[in-house]
């Protein structure tokens, strides 16, 4: 009896209220369905199959997430069997095509394949998989909203794979005597060999593309397309789905993600980019995981052939990535990082040197005492030898050893910098003696001078409300040395 109003909804496209009402009364019809006889069931989907293929094929913005409220409803918790006409509509009924010219329409038949997976999992991988989504064709789609969803249908496919079991009761007892009663690490887990293929092909894709890429403020080329595709495929990793696949992948392609950060023609590209690399380093990683990613992050920053963009963006996210595996890493880890940030000081652009001074006082508030006095004996060489006098407006006799002993100075000043900053709210032992350092190059030439007047305006911004017990920890000499720095001048004196 309702069958006649249900159709007459279903067909009227064009009134969002119509699909809705259509799109609920059909939810209920298909989850009602449990206990009909076949004669029932092949009676409804005789009628549902062809109507839902004419809505299908009409779906609209507005009327789409009807449907997958309507899909989603119906087959949560129940068998795919249960559902083999449906779900050959879905998959065979209309495919993906990305030649289109219509790009909401072939983006809903994505959206609806990747409704599939979210309901099923593992159970209708293999079916979607056979059908042969033309998704590759689609890395370099002209229409973002196609691109999108792609990339994450592309990551759910392959993610949806992993499964933590063995083909044979042997198999399961040989990895538990050769891995102990825990069994096989299933952490690491970089897909089966057609998803690793696949993973490198689109990045070689995208590589070669780069080599034809004229930089314009459009961003629509192959290359700035393919890009943004692949980066949604790995934030899909993040956002949707399971980190194992991303967390695999991305330290061989780090270099790539790297310079699309600092890509100038199109800030979708660097913002995607530089999203993905704020989660890979936060991530925790087992112990035997965090050594190697941090290797590869290191060995990014000390290739040579770096721009200084590419620098001042990642050593922050070294940062991050020590702070969350600060306890699976080694000593000797921890000691190379707090090595290669301090390298970065002397790098002839200022803004590298800024950049690694803020990353290496965040390092310092989780190093022990060891690294703490071995960071002061060698800034504080550094700084050790004096400028040599410069007459106002001449130029030094030798300006190239004049110009690297400036570096090397503000270098000293800059780590000393670290070890003031990284205690706002005490005074160890040893922070006198630094603080009267720095104040001896307070005459030296910008942009030593300014980085010491920063410092002391902000030890004493933190040490303010305390003042009268900090100033406790330091002699009388040192007091008399530090009052003009700590002091603002007086105007009436």
């Amino acid at each position: 009896r309702a069958w006649p109003a249900i159709e007459r909804l279903t067909l009227n496209i064009e009134r969002t209220g119509a699909q809705r009402a259509a799109s609920e009364m059909i939810a209920g019809v298909l989850r009602g369905s449990k206990h009909w006889s076949c004669e029932s069931l092949e009676k409804m989907w005789g009628l549902l199959i062809p109507l839902l293929s004419t809505t299908f094929s009409k779906l609209r913005p507005d009327t789409l997430r009807f449907w997958q409220t309507c899909l989603r409803f119906a087959f949560a918790r129940r068998d795919p069997r249960r559902f083999l006409p449906l779900v050959r509509l879905i998959i065979y009924g209309n495919p993906f095509d990305p030649q289109s010219e219509a790009p909401f329409a072939e983006a809903a038949k994505i959206e609806l394949l990747l409704l599939l997976i979210n309901s099923w999992d593992w159970r209708i991988v293999s079916a979607i998989a056979a059908s042969k989504p033309r998704l590759f064709e689609a890395l370099a789609h002209p229409y973002k909203q196609v691109r999108d969803a792609a990339g994450i249908l592309m990551y759910t496919l392959y993610s949806a794979e992993y499964s933590v079991s063995y083909t044979g009761v042997e198999l399961a007892i040989d990895d538990m005597a050769r891995y102990g009663a825990s069994g096989r690490d299933f952490s690491h887990w970089a897909g089966s060999q057609k998803t690793q293929l696949a993973i490198e092909e689109m990045a070689s894709r995208v590589a070669e593309w780069k080599a034809d890429h004229i930089p314009s403020n459009e961003g629509t080329s192959n290359y700035s397309r393919g890009s943004k595709t692949l980066l949604t495929f790995f934030l899909a990793g993040f956002s949707y789905s399971s980190k194992r696949l991303a967390i695999e992948h991305i330290p061989s392609i780090l270099p790539m993600f790297s310079v699309l950060q600092e890509q100038s023609d199109d800030e979708e590209v660097a913002r995607l980019a530089k999203a993905v690399m704020q989660f890979f380093s936060q991530i925790l990683y087992t112990a035997q995981m965090s050594e190697g990613v941090t290797s590869k992050v290191l060995a990014l920053l000390e290739e040579s052939s770096n721009s200084w963009h590419v620098i001042t963006k990642t050593l922050p996210l070294l940062c991050t990535l020590t702070f969350s595996n600060r306890f699976t890493l080694s000593r000797e880890v921890r000691m190379r990082i707090v090595d290669t940030t301090a390298l970065f000081l002397e790098h002839d652009q200022i803004e590298v040197r800024h950049s690694a001074s803020k990353s290496l006082a965040s390092l310092v508030k989780c190093a022990s005492s060891k690294v703490i006095a071995d960071i002061n004996s060698k800034f504080s060489a550094k700084i050790s030898t004096r400028l040599p006098r410069v007459r106002y407006g001449k130029p030094p006799k030798d300006p190239a050893a004049y110009n690297r002993l400036v570096l090397t100075r503000h270098a000293g000043v800059l780590g000393l910098s670290c070890l003031v900053l990284a205690f706002p709210y005490n005074i160890p032992d040893w922070l006198p003696e630094v603080l009267v350092l720095l104040a001896g190059c307070i005459d030296d030439p910008n942009p030593i001078q300014s980085t010491v007047q920063r410092t002391f305006a902000e030890f004493r911004r933190t040490h303010m409300d305390t003042w009268h017990e900090d100033r406790k920890r330091f002699t009388s000499s040192q007091l008399e040395l530090l009052t003009d720095m700590l002091v603002s001048p007086c105007y009436y004196a």
